[in-house]
């Protein structure tokens, strides 16, 4: 008794808190508003450093049409379908934060290209968080497990034709950089909502984050809990 007592206030104390995920460094390489970016026609690379005969794009985003991003280039602005993008290793990825799908962002001489990213390489992104993918969710719930005394990080990661515009964690504190990023150290059910909606046209994802014991988890082949 004593045992589940102190666990019980353990958990209590932790009842108010929650964290910011924080993103790899790569992912952090972001291009901002009115920032340029480059684009080499010939080795099909991205960067910041400009070539003579590369296509110089200005960023700008877009107002009242959910913060969408457009490359302009000699006069001529392109549309990218995504609201956030960063550089890695010579190459340009976007995020869409109302589909909540992750491109990588070419150009073919007429229009930015974007190709989806799959489940393991937007997981190379984000090595640290438990992927979600929509179409595991039934009847639109969904439950996770929560090692005890630990903090962990989910993503909800879009692999159907769902959309998701302006859809938020309902009460939960602490912004990540992705709105489809939450991180939690207790036990809880989290509301993913169109401005707490409860209409039909706006259903929500509901995610049950229940406790997991160690008596509950299993070894690994290198001897380290598997949870």
């Amino acid at each position: 008794m004593k045992k589940f007592l102190l666990l019980m206030l353990c958990v209590l104390s932790f009842a108010g808190a929650a964290f910011a995920y924080e993103c790899e460094v790569s992912v952090l390489n972001s291009i901002n508003d009115k920032q340029i970016i480059d684009y080499n026609p010939k080795t099909k690379t991205w960067s910041r450093n400009l070539g003579l005969q590369d296509y110089v794009f200005t960023k700008t985003i877009t107002v009242g049409t959910g913060s969408f991003t457009e490359f302009t280039y000699n006069g001529k602005t392109y549309d990218t379908n995504t609201t956030y993008e960063f550089l890695s290793d010579g190459r340009l990825y976007g995020y869409n934060a109302h589909q909540l799908k992750f491109f990588e962002l070419g150009f073919d001489g007429s229009g930015i290209t974007g190709r989806e990213l799959t489940k393991e390489e937007v997981q190379n992104f984000f090595p640290d968080a438990k992927i979600i993918m929509v179409s595991e969710f039934k009847d639109n719930e969904i439950e996770v497990d929560l090692p005890i005394f630990h903090k962990k990080a989910f993503m909800i990661l879009n692999d159907t034709d769902r959309d998701f515009y302006k859809y938020q964690f309902e009460y939960y504190k602490r912004r990540s950089l992705f709105n489809n990023i939450f991180e939690v150290n207790f036990p809880r059910i989290l509301i993913y909502s169109h401005f707490k909606s409860r209409d039909e046209l706006f259903p929500i994802l509901r995610i049950k984050v229940k406790p997991l014991f160690h008596f509950d988890a299993e070894y690994g082949p290198d001897n380290q809990l598997r949870f």
